[in-house]
């Protein structure tokens, strides 16, 4: 009897630490940044976005919080893409919800309308890091009409280098040189945004120049209110890859890899 117990246990052990083993070498999805030929046109219209791999936010494995009050693909889901060049990263969201597009005064910025854009500015980093390098970054792009804010969390970084977190109080625009637009559709709306890549860098931290071929670790969340207040206690956040603990965990992003106007992509 006590040897059959010994090789149950043995047994659960095992496939434990393989079960463990296979989460830890799952392979991440990926995403890519096509390099723009020339600026893009920040005007809510992306016909001149290169749209062959989006991001795409729309399953309920995607929910991180409040799954049960997720409304489904049709309530909150979202496509993105993603351009470059030497100075720029572009954002680009088709936005599907049916919550109202405005901010709630007095909620912390975890729990508005957001975008939250995990992103590292250095290619060599061990891709497998479970803590935030001093160039990883949380960017909050807050989605209500009338304000826009900015934010940067750097809260998890031990090692800042003198950057901070920045705006996460809310009513401040962060970045220098962002410009957004927005058109609504029948759906939601259609967000299109430019950050230069300074804003990823101060005087201890270089600024960022991608390259062709450049794999770095990001991750794309978007937070969606169902309801004014009252009914904020419960905000379903979904995002591309990963769970909660992508706010502190870089190996749970996904990997956005930089090619030129003409890749396509075989998968």
């Amino acid at each position: 009897m006590k040897r059959a117990m010994f090789v149950v246990v043995s047994l659960v052990i095992v496939l434990t630490w393989c079960t463990g083993v296979w989460a830890q070498e799952k392979t991440p999805p990926v995403a890519y940044a096509y390099r723009a030929s020339e600026p893009i046109s920040v005007d809510g219209d992306i016909a001149e976005w290169i749209t062959l791999t989006p991001i795409v936010i729309n399953d309920i494995s995607q929910v991180i919080r409040d799954a049960d009050h997720w409304l489904g693909p049709d309530g909150t889901s979202c496509v993105v893409y993603v351009m470059w060049d030497e100075d720029n990263l572009y954002l680009a969201a088709d936005v599907t919800t049916t919550s109202r597009f405005d901010v709630i005064d007095g909620l912390p910025l975890d729990y508005v309308d957001n975008f939250m854009v995990y992103i590292s500015t250095d290619p060599d980093l061990d891709p497998g890091r479970t803590a935030y390098d001093t160039r990883d970054f949380l960017l909050y792009l807050i989605t209500d009409n009338n304000w826009w804010d900015t934010a940067f969390d750097r809260s998890m970084v031990e090692k800042r280098e003198r950057f901070s977190s920045a705006g996460m109080e809310g009513g401040e625009n962060v970045l220098e040189g962002y410009e957004k637009a927005v058109q609504l559709t029948s759906r939601g709306f259609i967000y299109e945004a430019v950050i230069p890549w300074v804003n990823f860098s101060n005087n201890r931290i270089p600024v960022y120049t991608p390259q062709i071929g450049d794999v770095i670790k990001f991750n794309f969340a978007i937070t969606d209110t169902i309801m004014a207040c009252p009914g904020t206690e419960f905000v379903p956040q979904l995002a591309w890859t990963g769970d909660r603990r992508i706010n502190t965990n870089p190996s749970l992003w996904g990997d956005l890899v930089f090619v030129d106007s003409g890749f396509v992509s075989e998968e």
